[in-house]
């Protein structure tokens, strides 16, 4: 039987109750990255607990004075489920001003100082000491929690949301295992360095301070792990032990581990897809398809993919493209900056456009089975990520176009610092090829290569590979490491 989790820690819900009770079944869980990849570790018997926030209109509604419920689980089963309420300034601190205001951008300043050679990447925003001392509060709550849980062997704390939390953890006399698991990229400490004044940089040293409080830190690849490790010692926050850290006389394991997505379940989704309505009601449009999916999130290189786009259409090249991003973080200026540079690059492309070639760029959420349904029908899938934690796009990509034969499947373009680029390295003549959005002659050049049909389709060796690294064998090597991480400290 495979190791499953005890206590789960995640900056938001398993899911949010957006209807009261009696006004309909309660939502299903979203499909984020962080989710699907957790998920296959969820014990079913409800001995595993999920403590997030408490974000949904009616969560109160639903759940005890302390928050907690039990949820029912797709395919059977129920997870015990302990919601933490904030009030609304101190969430906005915590999560827009310090999380993703300050932290989100520094995290993928993996191997250029984005914000000066882009017109778009905004520079890390130092929290004000109000949102600082929101931040600090909110993973103080999610500490005090594994106390209150009062049972499991194990915790595991996902994302550098609540980086500081197994530090807390371990110093309310936890005795039991504490995992950490960083879903995003770790940035380079020396570009890092270039964004942050010395009140920044002591921020961003508490918060990595609270990481290695963990028995385990996983990170998503050996790149990340070679970063991680240089910013702890050039911090002054650890020496070297091996391939490990000492903190305090203690031994911190940090390994890779790369996400993977649920194969089977993947391609029984893929099977019912359909296309969007805005594809399908489009009439006749030409071949080749290339696909774009992703959040509207300043670190996709949605722009860089949009110039060329338009550079292939000016070179009298023919071919439909299908874009959609998924809005996030509305009403955030720079989002908002970065959504209107989109809307003007696309509307130059739009009107670079061949007769006959479908261009559609739009912001809207899609059901999961249109999402899938698009990668199917894709000749070519373009991410085209700056940096990223892994990118499970590519990899959803490659499952459902597995059920194509194998001389008719298509082609999938990563950004050469997303994850799954590393993790898949030596696929780049069976369907998986890198790119650099940063290099715009480089990035028509793959794009064109693409579309004219020059790459190898997706293999079987490559649908093998992505199927031997799902998110059940992750958990599996994750939970497992951390048993043995724990025994070493």
């Amino acid at each position: 039987m495979p190791p499953t989790a005890d206590l789960i820690f995640a900056n938001r819900a398993y899911l949010d109750h957006n209807t009261p009770p009696g006004g309909g079944p309660p939502p299903p869980a979203g499909t984020g990255g962080l989710l699907v990849a957790v998920s296959p570790t969820i014990a079913r018997d409800g001995s595993t607990t999920w403590i997030g926030a408490g974000r949904g209109i009616y969560d109160r509604e639903w759940t005890d004075v302390d928050g907690r419920e039990m949820l029912e689980l797709p395919g059977g089963g129920t997870l015990a489920h302990r919601r933490l309420y904030f009030d609304d300034p101190t969430w906005e601190g915590h999560y827009a001003a310090t999380a993703n205001g300050f932290l989100w951008p520094i995290m993928h300043l993996v191997r250029a100082p984005l914000p000066r050679v882009t017109d778009y990447f905004p520079e890390p925003v130092l929290p004000a000491r109000g949102d600082w001392d929101a931040f600090q509060e909110v993973n103080a709550t999610f500490a005090e929690a594994v106390v209150d849980a009062g049972r499991g062997e194990s915790c595991w704390v996902h994302d550098y949301q609540l980086g500081l939390v197994p530090a807390r953890v371990r110093e309310r006399g936890y005795q039991g295992r504490i995992g950490f698991f960083l879903h995003t990229p770790f940035p380079t400490i020396a570009i890092a360095r270039e964004f942050l004044d010395n009140a920044g940089l002591k921020r961003f040293t508490a918060w990595l301070n609270g990481i290695l409080g963990a028995d385990l830190v996983g990170l998503q690849t050996p790149a990340d792990v070679g970063r991680f490790r240089n910013a702890s010692v050039e911090l002054g926050l650890a020496e070297r032990d091996g391939e490990a850290l000492r903190v305090k006389g203690r031994r911190v394991t940090v390994d890779a581990f790369p996400v993977g997505i649920d194969v089977d379940a993947t391609i029984q989704e893929g099977a019912a897809g359909e296309l969007p309505g805005i594809v399908r009601h489009a009439g006749d449009w030409q071949r080749p398809l290339v696909v774009g999916l992703e959040r509207a999130d300043y670190t996709k290189g949605v722009p860089e993919r949009l110039r060329a786009i338009a550079h292939l259409y000016r070179e009298g090249h023919s071919f439909s493209y299908v874009g959609i991003a998924s809005p996030t973080r509305q009403g955030v200026p720079a989002y908002d900056r970065y959504q209107a540079k989109i809307e003007s690059l696309a509307a130059e492309a739009r009107e670079a456009a061949p007769p006959g070639a479908l261009f559609i760029n739009t912001a809207q959420a899609l059901p999961f089975s249109q999402v899938l349904g698009l990668l199917a029908a894709a000749d070519v899938v373009c991410t085209s990520s700056l940096s990223d934690g892994m990118n499970l796009v590519p990899l959803q990509a490659v499952a459902v176009q597995s059920a194509r034969p194998a001389g008719e499947r298509g082609v999938v373009l990563t950004g050469q610092d997303a994850g799954v680029a590393s993790a898949f390295a030596g696929f780049e003549n069976e369907g998986l090829v890198p790119l650099d959005p940063l290099d715009h002659e480089g990035f028509v050049a793959v794009l064109r290569d693409a579309v004219e049909g020059r790459f190898g389709s997706i293999s079987d060796r490559l649908v093998e590979a992505v199927r031997a690294g799902d998110a059940t064998g992750w958990g599996e090597r994750y939970l497992a490491a951390l048993d043995a991480a724990y025994a070493a400290r």
